[in-house]
């Protein structure tokens, strides 16, 4: 990171081994919904445990749920550092874009955790009278991590539109630039 000029720019590729970490939860998270998706067409597993308030399914789920949560949870810190590696630019700017990538995923852990935890956890508060307490807990933490993320990105939306511009200009460019020698 650089103070000198006030462009954004994408300045060296991440070391292996902090690419190969995302990579490995992201593979293990992708495993553990697949796993889901199949799980839950088995038959009559409903069926299987009828004394219990939560289906088996529910409860599967809800462990699938946590894994993935906890591996995104996990995951966010590295993606920031990866992002603070590959750009270049001033301080605030590459901090700002940095936190915004790990707050979306921190985002993402949030809407997946509510989805998840719901079949299992729902009943649970409702038969103590308490239902909305879980909707309201996870629309506090959402708008929470919503806002967090709306300010970093407020905060480096100029740098990053100069990024993106610069990229596109340059890539249209050297598309257009043996057209424009042959005229």
């Amino acid at each position: 990171m650089t103070d000198d000029n006030r462009t954004l720019r994408f300045a060296t590729e991440p070391d292996r081994s902090t690419v190969r970490r995302i990579v490995g939860i992201g593979v293990a998270v992708a495993g553990l919904l697949f796993l889901l998706v199949v799980a839950a067409a088995l038959p009559a597993l409903d069926r299987l445990v009828a004394g219990l308030s939560i289906s088996p399914t529910a409860l599967f789920v809800a462990v699938a749920t946590l894994l993935v949560v906890v591996g995104l949870v996990r995951i966010a810190p590295t993606v920031e550092s990866v992002l603070a590696q590959v750009l270049d630019g001033p301080d605030a700017a590459v901090a700002d874009a940095a936190a915004a990538g790990k707050l979306l995923i921190g985002f993402l852990a949030v809407a997946i955790a509510y989805r998840g935890f719901a079949a299992a956890v729902e009943p649970l508060f409702s038969a103590f009278g308490i239902g909305g307490i879980y909707h309201l807990a996870f629309l506090l933490a959402g708008v929470a991590v919503l806002a967090a993320l709306a300010r970093r990105l407020y905060r480096c939306w100029a740098p990053v539109t100069d990024l993106v511009t610069d990229y596109l200009l340059e890539a249209v460019g050297s598309r257009t630039d043996p057209v424009q020698q042959a005229q």
